[in-house]
């Protein structure tokens, strides 16, 4: 599906009690404070996530940054990379593994771009390997375990109450907090980590850059910045041109990027240069690569074995995420023909010429150019539509007129306003998008890999199901995780769980993080389990 126009809007703030800062994390002083929901990984798995921007103070800011996040190998490599903006409290943060990745240590790195410091937290990841071999692996050790949070004081201004479904905190004396608590059961699933600032190794020049480049300088014209995996559309003008960068550098989820530029009266001015900065391949201090390999380390990895094989049977889907993007309102095209439904026709061309509606097909001396009419008018557009060959755009067809029809699995036909709205000024004169089939090669293949790639924010949303299907065993070792609830003098929370099929000894973990900026840690067995009172 095509996406909607995103309109540059605000993000969510967490409180207006928070401290505020002008720009987006470009102070040298601003720090990340981070927490891992756990240190136990197998590759693949999804690492749930808390990122606060702290001021120069140790203070949480309002409006967050826009903050690097890189994994990194032991030989200090960078293995991944995801931006996130600690402003938005909407979604969960979250942190997929690459699922290719070998049995080792790695840190999670977060740094504010321009930032003079970094927060790092070190996690074990198991490549899916270990399930099926005897052998140990290499840089393994039997007497290392992961890990393990200690109890520890409650703060004098905060009143807890634990129960065996529910947690509950208030305080009378605190101004605001950020509240992350994670009920687990300790035997089958890691505790939490809590990252270690430290002086940034990449130094206040570790900028990003999105620039563009039009071919026409008039002000009062209009770039259309086109993402092509995620079929969104964004617009500005030229003369916005001082924050439209940054504006840029706020776009949820990655994607190839194309841009287009019109004049003030919609006619096209040429394509825009794109020129993206590389900030993938950064290079970190090295560090011991030796894992945990305990009995507890084993069990834990024997259990997210078990959980794998049991959502392959079941299709559970324990770690079920989607982009956040694709949770907005879309508009189906107006038209669609599937190919499989139409014997007898050879090419695209004879497919516009015959059974596609409100497209005609104008030949142009040794050309051919579609012109499509309005959905609900009988009138013709005045110039060629854009055209999604297979996700590339293009405004002619060319030789690609000629293409076998049986390599094409649907064409869709957007013409109406309702539609095209989403296009802005690239679907002025209509859109039709060409779906080939996966089998054949992609002509423009070639083109689409050239086009830059843009590492958007993080776009990942962790779904927790509040239904279970009774039908699949329920082997969640993790009851709860929350990881960015407010609480203040006159409002408490109370979280609640459900109980899984895993019977053993849960805890609860929390942390708080006040308002002037310190923290408390804290955790306890679940009451009907403990043996005290």
């Amino acid at each position: 599906m095509v996406g909607r126009i995103l309109k540059i809007i605000p993000l969510a703030l967490c409180c207006s009690l928070f401290t505020t800062i002008g720009s987006w994390g470009q102070s040298a002083s601003l720090q990340v404070r981070m927490l891992v929901s756990s240190s136990v990984y197998v590759s693949g798995d999804l690492v749930a996530l808390q990122l606060q921007t702290l001021d120069p103070d140790g203070l949480p800011v309002t409006d967050g940054s826009l903050i690097n996040l890189y994994l990194v190998a032991h030989d200090g490599s960078t293995s991944a990379i995801e931006r996130f903006n600690s402003g938005n409290q909407e979604t969960d943060q979250a942190f997929l593994l690459p699922e290719e990745l070998s049995t080792g240590n790695y840190k999670l790195i977060a740094q504010i771009q321009g930032s003079s410091f970094q927060t790092e937290a070190l996690i074990h990841v198991y490549s899916p390997t270990i399930f099926s071999s005897t052998v140990l692996p290499e840089n393994a050790n039997p007497d290392l375990g992961a890990q393990i949070v200690t109890s520890s004081s409650e703060g004098e201004d905060i009143q807890w109450d634990v129960k065996g479904d529910s947690f509950s905190v208030s305080s009378e004396m605190l101004d605001f907090g950020v509240l992350a608590v994670k009920v687990f059961d300790p035997l089958l699933e890691g505790y939490p980590v809590v990252g270690v600032v430290r002086k940034s190794e990449l130094g206040e020049g570790n900028k990003e850059s999105f620039q563009l480049v039009p071919p026409a300088k008039d002000p009062n014209s209009r770039i259309s910045v086109y993402f092509l995996d995620q079929e969104l559309v964004e617009e500005y003008h030229l003369r916005d041109s001082a924050s439209m960068e940054g504006e840029l550098l706020k776009h949820q989820g990655s994607s190839s990027v194309w841009a287009y530029q019109f004049d003030n009266l919609g006619e096209p001015l040429g394509e825009v240069t794109v020129n993206l900065l590389d900030w993938k391949n950064k290079q970190f201090s090295t560090f011991d690569n030796t894992v945990p390999f305990d009995d507890a380390v084993v069990n834990i990895l024997d259990h997210k074995r078990k959980r794998k094989y049991i959502d392959q049977i079941y299709r559970t889907d324990f770690d079920n995420y989607e982009p956040f993007w694709q949770k907005s309102d879309q508009v189906a095209p107006d038209n669609v023909y599937f190919s499989k439904d139409y014997e007898g026709i050879a090419t695209l061309r004879e497919a516009f010429s015959g059974i596609i509606s409100k497209v005609s097909v104008k030949r142009n001396k040794d050309s051919y150019e579609l012109i499509l009419s309005p959905a609900n008018s009988g009138f013709r557009y005045e110039k060629s539509p854009l055209i999604l060959f297979n996700g590339s755009p293009i405004f002619q067809l060319g030789d690609l007129i000629e293409t076998p029809l049986h390599q094409i699995y649907s064409i869709s036909v957007y013409n109406s306003f309702q539609s095209l709205k989403r296009f802005g000024i690239l679907g002025r004169f209509g859109v039709v998008s060409i779906e080939m089939k996966p089998e054949f090669e992609d002509p423009l293949g070639a083109k689409k890999d050239g086009y830059p790639f843009y590492l958007g924010i993080n776009d990942l949303v962790q779904i927790n199901s509040e239904e279970i299907d009774p039908s699949s065993p329920d082997l969640r070792p993790v009851l709860l995780w929350v990881s960015v609830e407010t609480i203040n003098s006159e409002k408490s929370q109370t979280l609640e769980w459900d109980d899984s099929d895993v019977q053993e000894k849960h805890v609860i973990w929390v942390d708080l993080l006040r308002k002037d900026g310190t923290s408390v840690q804290w955790s306890q067995p679940l009451p009907q389990q403990s043996t005290q009172k």
